[in-house]
């Protein structure tokens, strides 16, 4: 399942307020070298961090954004399971506030293709932030997953009015979800669409159009299963 080439980059916390000078330097620091692609370096700074944490007064905001950032870190290694942990525990301490961290643990529950968990994770993030098409695009993924066609398609329309940046791959989808009810005029508009938002690229959406086209000559039900789906390649492809 592709969920993202943005797109899934989870982005690091680095603006902080409410500590010392010294954790603030290697906050920045820690921050600095996971950008730079050293994550191994990076958590342990950011260890070092949370233990100067326990001797000041640190606010669980600022240890919310350190654990996302050792999350991210863990997922760019590889260590999926480990980053759900650090993305939940920054959820814990921001007081289920911390849309980001809700967006990245959906991301990493689809990784370990626990489709249920990654749902939840979604909805949670669009519950925080409603505008994030981002959110509302992953979302309507896992629900592809589930089969849950018509919840899909209303999460998709909701990306699409919020400008994710997959909407070429949204309107494809979509079109496959009309075409599926034996809604053809509404299929062969979304095609069209996601071609011209992908520039002519879509290599799904023109195949669909073409299957429609045959299919509404022949009515041969094969053709409905050669319908494709947009798939993205792994995160951060």
């Amino acid at each position: 399942m592709r969920i993202l080439p943005f797109i899934f980059i989870i982005v690091f916390s680095i603006s902080v307020s409410a500590q010392t000078p010294l954790i603030q330097k290697v906050f920045n620091e820690a921050a600095q070298t996971a950008q730079a692609g050293n994550y191994e370096t990076a958590i342990e700074s950011y260890q070092r961090a949370i233990l100067l944490s326990e001797s000041e007064k640190i606010g669980d905001n600022f240890l919310a954004r350190i654990h996302f950032n050792i999350g991210v870190c863990l997922y760019h290694l590889k260590q999926t399971a480990e980053a759900v942990e650090e993305f939940t525990e920054a959820i814990k301490l921001s007081k289920r506030n911390y849309q980001k961290a809700f967006y990245a643990l959906g991301m990493s529950q689809v990784e370990l293709k626990d489709w249920r968990k990654a749902k939840t994770a979604f909805r949670d993030a669009v519950n925080l932030e409603k505008r994030d098409g981002e959110a509302w695009f992953d979302l309507a993924m896992v629900l592809l997953e589930e089969k849950d066609f018509e919840a899909s398609r209303k999460a998709f329309q909701n990306a699409i009015k919020y400008k994710s940046v997959n909407l070429a791959d949204a309107h494809n989808n979509l079109g496959v979800i009309y075409a599926l009810k034996d809604d053809f005029p509404s299929a062969e508009n979304e095609f069209r669409t996601a071609l011209v938002q992908s520039n002519g690229k879509s290599t799904e959406a023109r195949n669909n159009l073409q299957f429609c086209k045959l299919y509404k000559q022949s009515y041969n039900q094969n053709l409905l299963a050669k319908l494709e789906f947009s798939r993205r390649n792994e995160i951060g492809g």
